[in-house]
């Protein structure tokens, strides 16, 4: 009898066994489901776990990265349409200094355009005092050079000093005698604006290539981290009801060899 005892012991320990390994199985199959990933714990996967949080990390930080790019890009598009206008004034003194060149105008001529040069280079400094994002001044000279940081490195957003670039104009006359109209203060105007406005383009595309690598690099990682962390749902599934209808098999099969058992011991005690 003691032989038999040890038998059964023996079976209903590798009957409980096969339980557990099968509830395991279970469990994991419907974490799985129930989460969309196939590692959720350490003990799913360490290395694989530990890998996907570096690549979600990096892929977060250029996601980052590209937000910090925006504001660049707008900031460079809110300066170049300031400098556009800017621009377009330089272009209105251009067109009233060519005219007050003009011998057959007389002085109250002259005067009338001096003055609409004057309004014009108060229109000027308008713009560039107005031209800020988030309250920082982006052409008066005063922000000194803005540093982006891009998720893995930085890109600069250097000083633009527009007021320095016009400050000739403010003594700029074309009210005197036609024949000594200086245009040098205008041309050196138009040409330090031009070279704020080259820099700043430079500087927009740049950004704007960033932003794009960014996105694409996140977007690959993105899809490493799919790779690596979510689940097969199908297989899921199919492994979650599979482990499922042999969990019920085997309680079953282990209540009825309980049964069997228990039908024993009484047939013994009967005898």
């Amino acid at each position: 009898m003691m032989i038999q005892s040890n038998v059964n012991t023996s079976s209903f320990k590798n009957s409980f066994n096969h339980m557990k390994a099968t509830e395991l199985q279970h469990k994991k199959a419907s974490r799985e489901v129930a989460s969309g990933k196939k590692v959720n714990t350490a003990a799913d996967d360490a290395v694989a776990l530990a890998i996907s949080q570096q690549i979600l990390k990096q892929s977060n930080s250029l996601k980052k990265g590209s937000d910090n790019i925006s504001y660049g890009i707008d900031a460079t598009k809110i300066a170049d349409g300031a400098l556009a206008n800017v621009t377009d004034s330089l272009g209105d003194i251009q067109q009233n200094t060519i005219r007050a060149m003009n011998g057959l105008y007389s002085e109250s001529d002259r005067a009338i355009l001096q003055e609409a040069n004057k309004q014009s280079v108060e229109t000027i400094k308008h713009t560039i005092n107005q031209a800020k994002y988030n309250e920082k001044n982006l052409l008066d000279g005063s922000s000194g050079d803005i540093n982006i940081y891009t998720g893995t490195a930085s890109a600069t957003i250097k000083e633009a000093d527009a007021k320095s670039a016009i400050q000739g104009l403010e003594n700029f006359d074309v009210s005197g005698n036609p024949d000594k109209i200086i245009t040098e203060a205008l041309d050196n105007a138009y040409s330090s604006i031009n070279s704020i406005r080259s820099q700043i383009g430079a500087e927009a595309n740049g950004l704007e290539a960033a932003y794009a690598s960014n996105n694409n690099t996140a977007e690959n990682l993105d899809a490493a981290y799919s790779r690596k962390i979510d689940a097969e749902m199908n297989d899921s599934i199919t492994r979650m009801k599979s482990s499922g209808i042999v969990g019920a098999a085997q309680n079953m099969a282990l209540k009825n060899q309980m049964n069997n058992q228990e039908n024993l011991v009484n047939k013994l005690f009967e005898n």
